[in-house]
């Protein structure tokens, strides 16, 4: 169980970025022969140079304890910060405040030398560091059996696979008692045994208060991992907070996005397009799912529930040409964003050979297993084989849930049991 979050003014502070900015030059010219250089030399004005900036004004606080997401699609700035946070790169503009031992992970092979062995590298790494060989020696074997190298400890890492690169930065990395681990998407390139061994550790560092900053295009582990995330686009932060929110939000506009190009193939005309309401949607619009009711026992529509109660969701959908064999699905999430189901259709053999025009699809809860709470619904259409989302409402429908006699019990759902006392005596009775 992950440690109690304290308070932040009662955290202390470990690194502070403040309008972080950086610029590079472009450069455009083809290779010329010396003689060229020169010509093209003296008569180049200054203004002539182009720039770009790949990370513009982004601040960043990190206190012990923080576990803190990165994420953008390619080129939104994510590993120039990281660069940047960790002093590979120096800032055009801005500032960086660090008061904690920093261990990063952030290209493959970074600090290995190609000639020196495995054992050697972990000794140079920890240089690095600032680590001294007392130090490494003590912790060698340790970290040797974490990167599961082997007898390769003593080969030149210029013949490791690049799975072998990563367990070795990773096994120095997380034995340097940091204080903030800086992690970049390096990890997805070992093995998922390996992968989950490093969740596993990353895990419980942050038990023991170490922070976490990760780049990762896994959202799942973003989820898994960090409390908070930041979603870069074009160098600048277009989102920050609770890392739920921020991931929901980051893959509904990335889902928009794909939707829309295969909506423009489909389409005949961008005038027949239909606009997404919000970035909780997606699709094709092939089928579009135009309206959701939510009913109880008699069939009366409402947003107010109670456990034990039957529940219908009935979907009405326009399906615009003729789909064979449609999936229909759901999913209902606590309003913390706690993800509590997902059926759909064909998972649970119920098979619709083809639609077209107007229909509802309805799903029944016979017994609304729910606690008491906030809730929120996705309702979707896809193709048979879940591939294709026709239309995709996430978490656009709200309903609550309420307490009957007060009655109140931890958890999501209720679990129909009873409770019994049982005598010594009667164990005795049915032991024999």
């Amino acid at each position: 169980m992950r440690a109690t979050q304290q308070p932040d003014n009662e955290k202390r502070l470990l690194l502070q970025a403040t309008n972080l900015s950086k610029r590079f030059r472009l450069q455009r010219d083809r290779q010329r022969s010396l003689q060229e250089t020169f010509i093209h030399l003296l008569h180049r004005r200054r203004s002539d140079a182009e720039y770009f900036w790949p990370l513009r004004d982004l601040s960043l606080t990190v206190r012990t304890g923080d576990a803190i997401g990165i994420l953008g699609q390619n080129g939104s700035g994510k590993s120039t910060l990281l660069k940047l946070l960790t002093g590979v790169l120096q800032p055009t503009t801005g500032e960086i405040h660090t008061n904690a031992r920093i261990a990063s992970l952030l290209e493959l092979g970074a600090g290995f030398h190609p000639d020196l062995t495995g054992r050697e590298n972990i000794f140079l790494n920890a240089s690095i560091y600032g680590l001294s060989s007392r130090f490494i020696r003590r912790y060698l074997d340790s970290i040797i059996e974490f990167a599961e190298i082997g007898e390769f400890i003593d080969t030149p890492v210029k013949h490791y696979s690049s799975g072998m690169y990563v367990r070795l930065g990773f096994a120095v990395a997380v034995h340097t008692q940091p204080e903030l681990l800086i992690v970049d998407e390096v990890l997805t390139v070992g093995d998922q045994v390996f992968q989950q061994k490093c969740m596993h550790r990353i895990e419980e560092m942050l038990d023991e208060g170490v922070a976490l900053i990760l780049v990762s295009h896994n959202v799942e582990d973003i989820r898994r991992l960090c409390q908070r995330a930041v979603w870069l686009q074009n160098g600048r932060m277009r989102a920050e907070g609770r890392a739920l929110d921020v991931v929901d939000e980051y893959l509904a506009y990335t889902n928009e996005l794909f939707y829309a190009q295969q909506r423009a193939e489909i389409e005949e005309s961008p005038a027949n397009m239909i606009t997404a309401p919000n970035a909780q949607r997606w699709g094709t619009y092939q089928v579009e799912i135009v309206g959701v009711e939510l009913c109880n026992t008699k069939g009366q529509g409402t947003e107010q529930f109670f456990p034990g109660e039957m529940m219908r969701i009935r979907i009405h959908y326009m399906a615009k040409e003729r789909i064979v064999r449609p999936t229909f699905g759901l999913a209902i999430y606590r309003r913390d964003g706690m993800h509590v189901n997902g059926p759909n259709s064909v998972d649970e053999g119920y098979q619709l050979e083809e639609i077209e025009g107007k229909g509802i699809m309805e799903y029944c809860i016979e017994q609304l297993p729910l606690n008491p709470g906030r809730y929120e619904l996705t309702v979707a259409v896809y193709n048979h084989n879940a591939t294709v989302a026709f239309d995709h409402q996430h978490r656009m429908y709200s309903f609550d849930v309420g307490a009957r006699h007060g009655r109140h019990e931890e958890g999501v759902v209720h679990i129909p049991a009873t409770w019994r006392h049982i005598s010594v005596e009667e164990e005795k009775v049915v032991a024999n």
